[in-house]
């Protein structure tokens, strides 16, 4: 009876996102076309990744904070074509939502797997965007 007891209890303090999740998420970031160059800044402006697409980045997505969700932009360019700024966001994780719910784990919610940060998710995974020829003519300025 006491094993029983500790075991539940036990299972109660956990967070399903904490025990199953990652910290970071490996992202496919494409264009059309291809062979664009991106740059990932965080929230603080800080460069997170950069290359050429399609390329895999890891990125993380915690800030530290309790419920810190982090926040990148990510920035496409190709000569000949419009440049383009796209918000890259966070969510809750399915473990967070519903693994917590099925083994009723309200610390989980709220204490464990906000501080653990492994309860987000981005929402976007894989990143593609078509890029937008620049406009050709006599008034027209070019992209790059």
């Amino acid at each position: 009876m006491k094993l029983a007891f500790i075991l539940l209890f036990s299972l109660l303090l956990t967070g399903c996102a904490t025990i199953v999740g990652r910290s970071d998420e490996r992202v496919l970031i494409d264009s059309i076309p291809s062979r664009a160059t991106f740059t990932i800044t965080d929230k603080y402006g800080q460069i997170a990744a950069s290359g050429t697409t399609p390329q895999y980045v890891v990125l993380k997505k915690y800030d530290g904070g309790y419920f810190g969700g982090f926040r990148y932009t990510l920035t496409l360019s190709h000569p000949g074509y419009s440049s383009v700024n796209v918000p890259l966001a966070t969510r809750l994780s399915n473990w967070y939502t519903f693994g917590n719910l099925v083994f009723l784990g309200l610390p989980g919610w709220l204490g464990v797997d906000p501080f653990s940060g492994k309860m987000y998710t981005l929402k976007q995974n894989p990143v593609q965007y078509r890029l937008r020829p620049c406009p050709r003519g006599p008034y027209f300025y070019t992209c790059i």
